[in-house]
């Protein structure tokens, strides 16, 4: 009988190590995961400055637009290549998160006359 007490210690023991080892190991890959990259565009009277960002793939981001100035038709966004549209009240910031795939694509005003490009590369 103590025998079989020390087999299921053990055994319960072994179990609750593995654990602690397997969610040490993933801790350092949610970490990873936590990186993310961000980006600021002004939207004045020339357009969306800067008119070309840098990303990194796979690494999630936040683009934020903040438009400046009425004298613009810029009074939205659009990023069809991650199906992103979003209203741009004058002087407040709006964040737009994606995790940017390699590779280049467009973002544009609501009727798409002014354009700006993120170009995803590793660095």
């Amino acid at each position: 009988m103590r025998m079989k007490v020390l087999s299921v210690t053990t055994v319960c023991m072994a179990l609750a190590l593995g654990v602690a080892l397997c969610a040490a190991a993933q801790q350092p890959a949610a970490q990873e995961g936590q990186q993310s990259q961000t980006a600021k565009v002004a939207v004045t009277e020339k357009g969306f400055e800067p008119a070309t960002i840098t990303l990194k793939p796979g690494v999630p981001a936040k683009i934020t637009f903040v438009r400046q100035t009425d004298k613009t038709c810029a009074k939205a966004v659009s990023i069809p290549a991650y199906k992103i549209n979003r209203e741009l009240p004058l002087n407040e910031p709006v964040v737009v998160e994606l995790t940017p795939s390699k590779g280049e694509f467009a973002f544009t005003c609501g009727m798409n006359m002014l354009q700006g490009k993120v170009v995803v590369a590793e660095k």
